[in-house]
């Protein structure tokens, strides 16, 4: 596949009673989180990424793919309360907290950055799926 595509993984937040793979610090506001060692949801897990305005201003929206989605609901039924942190090519750009299971198979989550580089970033994400999605159907 390309050398050129965007990715983004979405890493639980580690619990202290377990070991963490890396600590991800958040680029605005500093915050550190542990992170589990593997990704939840991968860039091969996306039906659809998009930039959109959520509730307090722009965001990206993820929609899953069935079988990703069926596994996110169960993965949010067991971590309530941790919080749910995308990397972007490897760098954590945002993070939410897991308030209640999600059944819809969508996320919506906000990035520590300015709009013009969420623009930026959410063009290329798009971009990016569309070619992985490309790759996956052949």
């Amino acid at each position: 596949m390309g050398e050129n595509l965007t990715r983004a993984r979405f890493v639980l937040e580690s619990a202290e009673d377990n070991g963490f793979g890396a600590v991800a610090r958040m680029p605005i506001s500093g915050v550190a989180i542990p992170l589990q060692p593997e990704a939840i949801l991968s860039e091969y897990d996306y039906a659809k990424i998009e930039l959109a305005e959520l509730e307090f201003g722009a965001g990206l929206i993820f929609t899953l793919k069935p079988a990703a989605a069926r596994a996110f609901y169960g993965i949010t039924v067991a971590n309530q309360g941790r919080r749910l942190v995308l990397l972007i090519d490897g760098l954590a750009m945002g993070a939410r907290r897991i308030e209640s299971p999600v059944a819809t198979g969508v996320i919506s989550i906000f990035l520590e950055t300015t709009d013009e580089n969420l623009e930026e970033i959410a063009a290329k994400l798009e971009k990016s799926n569309l070619e992985i999605q490309k790759q996956l159907s052949r």
